[in-house]
């Protein structure tokens, strides 16, 4: 339309958009210290939106600030992996028990179809995004303002270890049946089966990071 004009990304969304790409793809490791000189080069950046970038990624919890102003990924502990799928837990479940009349609004037949084309694929990246998407829907409709934002704070770490538990064997297709259940209870409208099958769906997943996490040399890397 006339006089509207498309938002273009300044360099330091350009740059906030290319790291975050590379901390969630595991191309930079958890742990991993970022060389503003070499992330510059890299990524044909000047320093100062690298630097702009780094500190919104502090804000999300990916990145930690260090002393002499430097930057590492964040590394994720047993202990963080537990707290960060106990509090998504009660956040879901809480959120999906305030639906009420509400559960027919969600979008079943949408994410069946989606889960559907994606069972026996290899196709882990669209099942990550379809999985975040799937759980974020079930907090949004919460009638409570705060819940939303405190759920993608605490979901962005553990966005880091999604793409390679994907890729277990069998793993993505158990998942997928796990979520078709929980479909299953809410176009039944049957909550209290739907918030007990999200609650076993989370808590497998936490079961999982633990392994993970447990296995001699294994750097954690998603679910």
């Amino acid at each position: 339309m006339p006089g509207l004009r498309k938002h273009r990304p300044n360099l330091s969304e350009i740059a906030y958009d290319e790291l975050k790409e590379m901390i969630l793809t595991g191309e930079l490791a958890q742990g991993e210290r970022i060389i503003l000189e070499k992330m510059s080069e890299k990524l044909n950046l000047s320093i100062t939106p690298l630097r702009e970038a780094l500190n919104k990624l502090a804000q999300d919890d990916l990145i930690r600030a260090t002393p002499r102003s430097s930057y590492e990924v964040i590394s994720l502990d047993s202990d963080d992996i537990s707290d960060i799928l106990d509090l998504r837990e009660m956040l879901e479940i809480f959120a999906l028990r305030t639906w009420g009349e509400n559960l027919a609004q969600f979008p079943v037949q949408a994410f069946r179809d989606v889960f559907a084309k994606l069972k026996g694929t290899s196709n882990h990246r669209k099942f990550v995004e379809t999985d975040i998407k799937f759980h974020e829907v079930i907090a949004s409709l919460t009638k409570n303002r705060k819940l939303v934002k405190l759920y993608s704070y605490i979901r962005n770490p553990e966005r880091l270890l999604m793409v390679p538990s994907a890729k277990i064997e069998g793993r993505m297709d158990q998942a997928i049946e796990e979520h078709q259940k929980i479909l299953d209870a809410i176009q039944k409208k049957d909550l209290d089966l739907a918030t007990k099958r999200l609650s076993a769906h989370i808590q497998k997943v936490k079961t999982l990071l633990l392994q993970i996490h447990k296995k001699p040399g294994a750097g954690i890397e998603h679910l």
